[in-house]
């Protein structure tokens, strides 16, 4: 690399870290926050509150809880340092104004706003001064730009006289202290409050002998939804038996929830849930059960998404108390067990869809044939794929010479060949393809060998075809016939499905689902894509010589494929990472590596970087355009780094957990016991991850 070239790229670096890490102290000079107690003394018993004012610099704005698209403030429970005092209820903070902003609506909270936080005194505290700390979390923004995400800290301190509660202020009474999670009897909140879950039991009162119904009623935050019992591509509302402890009562019959309304979301059948919801499990009290008032727990599993993504899937728990009565059972109350809901028909598609069943994973026939389409193109332009093209050529020449020119029903029965090849592979060997494309060290295989093609594209060496495949073809077209169009049939899917392989294992891993008959059509198109062009070729041997020559075109072409495929191989180690658990390659970090791969590829076709000491004669307007595209995608990617969503498939395709999650969160590895007893240690909410990673 001449000194040009590598003063350039260590610009560009240098320019990217800039712009994606801007300085942390920067933003917190911007939003400032000053806490208080009112009122500032109390006594043992008393409830006050903790008022946390934030200032934000003309200009710039935070935003409030209904902001989905920016980072919102919140204040961690996990963060408050209490000295002693107790939560009473949830933090108050302000829902923000809704404005029209670049992304949509946003709500924007004013200049100068306030967090509330109610706490008790505990009955048994001494007199003296107690001080509170914690963080304020936030994203602040103006018309052009956003900080990343920050926390502002605080403190306050609070006088405790000596002597009971207060008669004219606020008192705790009688009433038990609530736990610093703030959670209230019947009332379960999760740490970022977008679903909430409220319990009791209808009738409250039941005799020995009775069946009632113990009422979930959920809420989830707007802009958000879970989803019903007819869910297939997330994951629906459930009430599991194994999660309830009813404490000596009984099911009464299956959990009632609804199905969900149906949705066509980006090409693919949901049912999302409103925003309020019941769920109904039938409890029946024994006969011979003494009375008394019973406490009934539990945990209801769902999962909640936006436009943008997907939250992982947790669990709302709850409690709920019944009051058992003396008394003979009454007859309304008496059954067996209550009857589960039917789920509601399934809204019409497309007729299409139906084949070998309904799988909304991939959604609609017409998003698996688009997809289908597109991993053959892609397949089109691997390293290992390529090389085929002069073996064709040469083989279809002189079939064109002994058959004078007349290769339409060889080259039809070629393209029919490779279509058939693919389509057996897929049914008869997807079984095994899915688990092994799946598999860790599969994509730690595929990633390698990702980058030895791009080391390969920019010419630092050349892979040839083995000499078997080689020899494979040449006895091919010896042969002639239709016996040699399948021979080269087969020479071209073996031959490429090194490349295919990760591309065939994903396409069948989404619509394995739905049954062979899905399997069976995305791998014909599959075929049928990568069948194409060769059946369009090899009808025109004589063409060949018409064809561009190879030149400074290919070498433009390869080098950028190159820096794609360095782009792709970093996937497959992040499916590598999330599989062993290594936490080393958060999406900050995945979108910085790919803004800076396409930052470079950008400067190559635009003519700033070379390549291996070659002088760039010249840029054409389609480098330029396809340049100023990478430059585009680049920054889209630093977009992302700032903690700002992505569209949908960005989402999917980026790791699904965030630097700050590294910071903030303990990972405790293939042990429920131990990872209980931290969350109950440090009051923490547990999140059991049982998926796959790739």
């Amino acid at each position: 690399m001449d000194p040009r070239s590598r003063w350039l790229s260590s610009f560009a670096l240098l320019a990217t870290l800039l712009l994606a890490l801007p300085t942390a102290a920067l933003a917190q000079d911007k939003f400032q926050v000053k806490a208080e107690f009112e009122p500032a003394t109390a006594k043992p018993g008393d409830e006050v509150t903790l008022h946390i004012h934030a200032t934000v610099e003309y200009g710039w704005h935070a935003y409030g809880t209904k902001e989905e698209n920016q980072i919102p403030v919140s204040l961690p429970a996990k963060k408050l340092v209490l000295s002693g005092l107790e939560v009473v209820a949830p933090a108050v903070i302000p829902e923000g104004s809704p404005a029209q902003g670049p992304l949509g609506v946003q709500y924007e909270l004013p200049h100068e706003f306030t967090v509330d936080q109610k706490l008790r005194v505990p009955k048994d505290m001494a007199a003296g001064v107690v001080k509170v700390s914690g963080e304020l979390k936030y994203q602040i923004c103006d018309a052009n730009s956003c900080e990343p995400p920050d926390a502002a800290k605080f403190s306050a301190t609070l006088t405790i006289a000596a002597g009971a509660a207060g008669q004219g202020g606020e008192q705790g009474g009688g009433e038990t202290a609530v736990p610093d999670l703030g959670v209230v009897p019947g009332l379960q909140l999760i740490p970022d409050e977008k679903l909430t879950l409220k319990a009791h039991f209808e009738p409250a009162t039941a005799r020995a002998g009775e069946t009632v119904m113990l009422v979930l009623e959920a809420t989830v935050i707007d802009g958000w939804h879970a989803y019903g019992t007819l869910e297939t591509t997330n994951v629906p509302v459930s009430l599991k038996a194994d999660k309830l402890v009813l404490n000596g009562l009984e099911r009464g019959g299956e959990p009632q929830i609804p199905p969900g309304e149906y949705k066509e979301f980006y090409g693919l059948d949901t049912y999302p849930l409103p925003h309020e919801f019941t769920v109904k499990q039938p409890v029946k009290v024994p006969t011979g059960k003494a009375p008394a008032e019973i406490e009934v727990s539990g945990a209801m599993n769902y999962q909640v998404c936006d436009e943008s993504g997907c939250d992982n899937e947790t669990d709302a728990a709850f409690t709920a108390k019944l009051m058992v009565e003396a008394g003979a059972a009454r007859a309304e109350y008496v059954i067996s067990a209550a009857p589960a809901p039917r789920a509601g028909p399934r809204q019409p598609k497309f007729t299409l869809d139906d084949i070998d069943g309904d799988n909304a994973l991939t959604g609609s026939i017409w998003s698996l044939i688009l997809l289908s389409i597109a991993g053959g193109l892609f397949a089109l332009v691997m390293p290992c794929t390529y090389p085929m093209i002069p073996i064709t050529f040469s083989f279809f020449t002189k079939q064109a010479d002994r058959r004078n020119g007349n290769v339409l029903s060889l080259a039809l029965t070629y393209g029919v060949g490779i279509v058939l090849m693919f389509t057996v592979i897929g049914v008869a060997a997807g079984g095994a393809i899915i688990p092994f494309a799946g598999h860790w060290a599969t994509n730690l295989v595929i990633g390698v060998a990702f980058v030895v093609f791009a080391f390969s594209l920019f010419g630092f060496f050349t892979l040839q075809l083995p000499a078997v495949v080689t020899n494979a073809a040449g006895r091919a077209s010896a042969a002639g016939g239709l016996l040699g169009v399948f021979l080269m049939g087969a020479t071209l899917v073996v031959t490429s499905f090194t490349c295919t392989a990760p591309i065939v294992g994903a396409l069948l891993a989404g619509v394995a689902e739905g049954g062979y008959g899905r399997v069976a059509l995305g791998m014909a198109v599959f075929g049928l894509t990568m069948a194409a062009p060769f059946v369009f070729l090899a009808l025109l041997p004589g063409r060949v010589k018409a064809l561009p020559k190879s030149g400074e075109w290919m070498n433009t072409l390869k080098v950028s494929l190159g820096f794609v495929e360095l782009a792709a191989a970093l996937k497959f180690f992040s499916n590598v990472e999330l599989a062993r658990g290594w936490h080393v390659l958060p999406r900050e970090v995945f979108l910085m590596i790919w803004a800076f791969a396409f930052t470079a590829l950008a400067l190559y076709l635009l003519g700033l970087l070379g390549h291996r000491r070659v002088p760039v004669e010249g840029v054409s307007a389609t480098r330029n355009g396809v340049g100023l595209a990478s430059l585009a995608f680049a920054f889209y990617c630093l977009f992302g780094v700032m903690g700002f969503n992505l569209d949908p498939i960005m989402t999917a395709f980026e790791p699904p957990y965030r630097l700050r999650e590294i910071e903030e969160h303990e990972i405790v590895k293939d042990d429920y016991a131990q990872a209980m007893e931290l969350a109950k240690r440090e009051k923490k909410y547990v999140l059991v991850n049982f998926t796959g990673f790739t």
